[in-house]
């Protein structure tokens, strides 16, 4: 009997061990994988380009598949401090709800900015913020990060930021090569060195500005300030009539 009831304490002692171990191990898997959050938590997905001329397409497909509940969109400059669909996003989130972008550039232009709408937008709210793609993806928590991810988070975002400034310098030195070869981006010239010469040409035989135009193909006010600009004699006298 004594032994029976050593046995069953010695049973009893192990089940605990490895019920606490269990424990360890999903609270650590929470931690990794945010599975933490309430149930009735929401993931609300945000889109931004800087101008018309720009897509959402590719945020779409990768917020898509990032199980969010609403995916909101906004064409509008980093530049300018007021966002509101952003905000109006912001407002709507709950504690444990998470902000769901694409990379740190949809919200901020800095480590700076990023770190500032970490701390005052979104930690006072309880709201998470997923990173999807890059060097800062993950789920960063401004509340319940340590020391130690919170130092990981800001080199990771010094790197990004990093990353941006050298494409950019890298691009501005491939358009400074291409202007001292001679080649000029941007849209081509509307009216051409050979345009202009027949449009003079034409003009100096009696027809208009609008007929002209119209002929070559070209915009009536285009060719007039082409006209004006080249400051020819025959164009300043004929336009004087």
């Amino acid at each position: 009997m004594i032994i029976d009831a050593d046995a069953d304490m010695e049973e009893q002692d192990r089940r605990r061990r490895q019920q606490a171990r269990q424990e360890r191990a999903e609270k650590a898997q929470q931690r990794v994988t945010g599975l933490a959050e309430p149930s009735n938590a929401i993931r609300v997905g945000y889109a931004r380009v800087s101008t018309r001329g720009q897509d959402h397409a590719a945020q779409l497909e990768l917020l898509g598949a990032a199980d969010c509940r609403e995916i909101v969109e906004e064409t509008i400059s980093t530049r300018r401090k007021d966002r509101p669909k952003l905000q109006a996003t912001l407002a709507m989130l709950k504690a444990g709800d998470t902000l769901v972008i694409t990379k740190p550039d949809r919200v901020a232009r800095s480590v700076k900015e990023l770190l500032v709408f970490l701390e005052d937008e979104l930690a006072p709210r309880g709201v998470n913020l997923h990173i999807l793609t890059g060097i800062c993806a993950g789920i960063h928590r401004p509340t319940g990060q340590s020391i130690a991810d919170k130092m990981l988070f800001l080199v990771a975002a010094m790197a990004a930021e990093m990353e941006r400034d050298l494409i950019s310098e890298r691009t501005l030195e491939s358009l400074d090569a291409a202007r001292a070869a001679g080649r000029v981006g941007g849209r081509p010239a509307a009216v051409t060195d050979d345009v202009l010469a027949a449009a003079r040409a034409r003009r100096g035989h009696g027809q208009s500005v609008t007929q002209i135009a119209r002929e070559l193909g070209v915009g009536r006010s285009t060719l007039y300030r082409a006209l004006e600009a080249d400051d020819s004699p025959s164009v300043g006298s004929a336009g004087s009539r």
